[in-house]
């Protein structure tokens, strides 16, 4: 009988620390999302930087192009 209620007390202890693993949990969770929204924000500025500069490969590309012409036509 003293090894049950033994094993009732150690579930009844157990079943109290229940909703503080609860708040613990969601706390953890709570923080992950927040650090995630700030990587996403993070990645988005990010994108934008680097579509300007995609954005412009091709006038730069061009510029290389017409430079490489003039420079084999010079030496011609």
């Amino acid at each position: 009988m003293s090894a049950l209620k033994e094993r009732v007390g150690t579930h009844e202890e157990d079943a109290k620390k229940i909703p503080d693993l609860i708040k613990l949990e969601f706390r953890l969770t709570n923080s992950q999302i927040a650090r995630l929204s700030y990587d996403v924000a993070e990645l988005q500025r990010g994108m934008s930087e680097m579509q300007g500069k995609v954005e412009g490969l091709p006038r730069v590309v061009a510029e290389l192009v017409v430079e490489t012409l003039a420079e084999r036509g010079s030496n011609r």
